[in-house]
């Protein structure tokens, strides 16, 4: 599938200045499920992706628990759902514990999904991100996402429903299934984002996209994905 033949250059730069999803992140360490507010989502991935690659236990898994309460914080109608994305980390939290997780074993997870990410091994990256509570294949790629913002993107119920050409298998209720055959094929996925992030990077700064704070800036795989929400 070649995204830049169903759609043009100036549609895809025009449909990322709009992606309107909230930026936001939740706070490390804190009880009461308090959140940041970023005027940019170059911050807002950037946040995450140093709390996930952190050295620091406690800092890794609150990157995942991080991305756990973002991709709760807005529904599909762009409803702001605060009290159901800290009530999707609790559950995250009470997992871990109820099942004798800690957070070394959490953060080791999430740094071997780093090292497959590194090589490439998007599907593995997801498949190992998947065994940490709350993350399916969806909420996988979304932690995927925030580790690489350059390689991967998102695929969602809204990705897999608009673009069937991609081959996601979806549930009764349009949710991505967690199966062997989508794994797989969020690597063909995310090359497709590159491929087409580079041509549009390739077409010079005239194509570049504008970030909330209003600074221009080159495509990702993730800006790909974030225009074809």
């Amino acid at each position: 599938m070649a995204l830049l033949d169903s759609m043009s250059a100036k549609e895809f730069v025009r449909r990322r200045n709009a992606y309107s999803y909230p930026a936001v992140g939740l706070k490390v360490n804190t009880e009461s499920c308090s959140w940041i507010e970023f005027d940019s989502t170059s911050k807002m991935d950037m946040y995450h992706a140093l709390l996930l690659v952190s050295e620091e236990e406690l800092k890794a898994v609150w990157g995942y628990l991080s991305t756990v309460f973002w991709g709760h914080f807005s529904g599909q109608d762009g409803r702001i759902r605060a009290a159901r994305a800290c009530a999707k980390v609790r559950m995250a939290v009470g997992s871990l514990h109820s099942l004798g997780v800690g957070n070394d074993e959490a953060a080791a997870l999430i740094r071997m999904a780093t090292k497959f990410v590194q090589a490439d091994r998007y599907s593995r990256a997801s498949q190992v991100l998947s065994e940490l509570p709350q993350l399916g294949t969806a909420f996988a790629s979304k932690v995927c996402a925030f580790l690489a913002p350059s390689r991967c993107g998102v695929v969602d119920r809204n990705i897999a429903s608009k673009y069937p050409e991609f081959g996601f298998g979806v549930d009764e209720k349009g949710f991505v299934k967690r199966t062997a055959a989508n794994f797989r094929l969020y690597d063909s996925y995310c090359a497709e984002l590159q491929e087409t992030a580079a041509a549009l990077n390739s077409r010079g700064p005239d194509f570049r996209w504008s970030d909330r704070d209003g600074t221009l800036r080159t495509w990702r795989a993730v800006d790909v994905e974030r225009a074809i929400f």
